[in-house]
C-alpha cells in the first residue's frame, strides 16, 4: 500500500523538486461574476469553481435586467450560452443571442441589452490554458487579440463541449481534474475554431509518454490519492505541458488522467473495505473522494454495488 506524501509539505510536488505549473488553476473569481454579485445585486443559479483552485469556472444565471455594461476580464477567456427567455444583444451587433446560441464576454467593458426574463450560463477558460494549447498545438503565443466568438454561434463542437459540462454538472460532483479535463477540451476548441490561428496546422498530439514518466505518474497517484489532484501537478511529474500531458496519458494508459484517478480511488476504497474499514465517510476522505456520495456513485459505476452492500456481501 503506498504511502501517503508526507503532510509537513504545503505542497508534495516540492519534495521531488518538481516544477509547479499551476498558472491556469486559479482561486481568483472572473470580474463579471463578482460585478455580477456585488454591483448588480444578482445571485447565481448554480456555480462551480468559483473561489475555488480550479482552471474552470462555470457560472448559471437567471435575470431580468434590461439594460447594462459589464466589465470583461483580461484573464479569462468567457463563453456565454443562452439556455432559454429573451433576445440577448451586445454593443451594436445586428445580430441577438437566442435560446441555444453561444456569444463570449469580450475582454473589454461591454453593453448587453435584455428582453425579458433571460437564462444563460458563463463558462470561464484561464487565457494561461488557452496560451499552453496554443503553444502545444502551433508553436504560437496567445493573447487576448487572439480569441473572438461571434454573436449567436451556433457550432456543433463547441455546444456539445459546453453541452456536456451543464449535464455533468448535474449528476456529478467535479473533482479539478474533471474541471481541468473540461476546460483544456473547451480551450482547444476556442484555438482551433475561434482564434487567429484557425486553420493553421497543428503539430501531433499523438504518441506515448515514456515508460519511466508514466511510472513517475503512477506512483506520485498511489501517494497522493487522498488529496484533489489537478490536472497540472500531473503533468508536471511527467514533465510535460498540460495539453500534451492529458493527450498521450490516454494513449498510453487507455483512458483520461480523471478516469484513471478515479478508478485508482475506487480500487483503494475496495482495498479498505476489504480490510475492515468502518464509517464510509471516513474511506471517502482517505481515497480523496468529495463526499461520502461521490464515493457511492462511483463505486457503483465501476463495481455494479454500492459500498456499504459491498461490505455486507464480504462480511
Amino acid at each position: 500500500m503506498p504511502q501517503s506524501a508526507p503532510s509537513n509539505l504545503e505542497d508534495p510536488r516540492a519534495a521531488r523538486g518538481l516544477a509547479i505549473c499551476d498558472a491556469a488553476a486559479s482561486e481568483a473569481i472572473p470580474s463579471n461574476y463578482r460585478e455580477n454579485v456585488e454591483r448588480f445585486r444578482m445571485a447565481p443559479v448554480r456555480s462551480i469553481g468559483i473561489g475555488a483552485k480550479s482552471s474552470l469556472k462555470a457560472s448559471f444565471w437567471r435575470t431580468d435586467l434590461e439594460d447594462t455594461e459589464v466589465c470583461g476580464d483580461p484573464d479569462y477567456g468567457a463563453v456565454m450560452i443562452h439556455l432559454g427567455g429573451g433576445r440577448v444583444w451586445r454593443n451594436a451587433d445586428p445580430i441577438p443571442g437566442e435560446m441555444g446560441s453561444m456569444t463570449m464576454q469580450p475582454f473589454e467593458t461591454t453593453r448587453w441589452r435584455l428582453e425579458g426574463m433571460v437564462s444563460f450560463a458563463h463558462i470561464f477558460v484561464p487565457l494561461v490554458l488557452l496560451g499552453d494549447v496554443s503553444e502545444s498545438l502551433f508553436s504560437r503565443d496567445f493573447g487576448r487579440e487572439n480569441l473572438w466568438v461571434p454573436m449567436a454561434t451556433r457550432d456543433e463542437r463547441l455546444f456539445a463541449a459546453v453541452s456536456a459540462v451543464q449535464a455533468g454538472l448535474l449528476i456529478t460532483e467535479p473533482t479539478s481534474l474533471l474541471l481541468d479535463s473540461w476546460a483544456l477540451i473547451l480551450s482547444e476548441i476556442l484555438v482551433r475554431r475561434f482564434s487567429s490561428h484557425t486553420g493553421r496546422h497543428a503539430r501531433p498530439t499523438k504518441g506515448k509518454i515514456p515508460s519511466r514518466g508514466t511510472a513517475l505518474v503512477v506512483d506520485y497517484i498511489e501517494a497522493n490519492i487522498e488529496r484533489d489532484l489537478d490536472l497540472a501537478e500531473l503533468a508536471s511529474v511527467a514533465s510535460m505541458s498540460v495539453y500534451h500531458f492529458a493527450h498521450r496519458f490516454k494513449e498510453t494508459v487507455g483512458m483520461s488522467p480523471h478516469a484513471y484517478v478515479l478508478s485508482r480511488r475506487v480500487c483503494r476504497a475496495q482495498w479498505l473495505l476489504d480490510r475492515g474499514a468502518n464509517g464510509l465517510a471516513q474511506v471517502a476522505i482517505a481515497c480523496g473522494f468529495s463526499s461520502q456520495a461521490h464515493l457511492t456513485t462511483a463505486f457503483r459505476h465501476h463495481l455494479g454495488l454500492t459500498p456499504g452492500n459491498y461490505r455486507r456481501a464480504r462480511a
